[in-house]
């Protein structure tokens, strides 16, 4: 990934905070020259610094994962657009602000039932809580569980290098940046309110 170094971020619990925080990621693999990307909830083990998975065991993507020369998974944050009318100095150009997180490692299947199904309720509990209305596992029959279970194979991930670029305007001035934010939190996109509040912690710490 091209990374400038003032957009460089190298704060592993942080890119670990982002990973968890947009865990919805882009998994792409490279095995004899074939590319296949594809998107998949992931599960973060900070402790043992592993992505853990699932895909529909239909799916062959599974297959070249686990002999993949080479795979990437991109969790992207919050993007927008920055109009020059909005810095304080003339002569500005347009741009892009964004958040990405990059994993890069070596996948094995997860071959045991207890641990796959661990996987699956971790999953479903973290974004229940996120997103949902506390929906659990325990509210499928054991019949339709076991069936939906053979439908499924897990990975896991193990992470060999972690990169993180936040583009924020930091190559801007400080008069520049809080000319961005005040517009980006004026805008009813959730999204861009988001990029503003990363915005604005970034000014702080500079």
């Amino acid at each position: 990934m091209y990374t400038p170094k003032s957009f460089s971020v190298t704060d592993q619990e942080l890119l670990f905070d982002w990973i968890e925080h947009w865990s919805f990621g882009k998994l792409a693999t490279c095995q004899r020259g074939r590319l296949e990307v594809n998107s998949y909830p992931f599960l973060l083990d900070r402790e043992k610094g592993e992505l853990l998975g699932h895909m529909a065991r239909d799916n062959g993507h599974w297959q070249s994962t686990i002999m993949a020369d080479d795979l990437v998974v991109c969790f992207d944050g919050p993007h927008g657009y920055v109009s020059p009318r909005w810095y304080s100095q003339p002569n500005g150009v347009p741009t892009w602000n964004f958040v990405t997180v990059q994993v890069s490692g070596k996948a094995e299947l997860i071959k045991t039932e207890a641990e796959s199904l661990w996987v699956l309720e971790r999953l479903s509990e973290n974004n229940e809580e996120r997103y949902g209305e506390g929906w659990t596992l325990a509210e499928l029959e054991p019949s339709v569980l076991a069936v939906m279970m053979k439908a499924l194979v897990f990975f896991r991930i193990k992470i060999h290098k972690l990169e993180g670029k936040a583009k924020l305007s930091q190559n801007r001035s400080k008069m520049d940046r809080v000319g961005v934010v005040q517009k980006l939190s004026a805008k009813p996109d959730t999204q861009q309110q988001e990029l503003a509040a990363l915005m604005r912690k970034e000014i702080k710490r500079s």
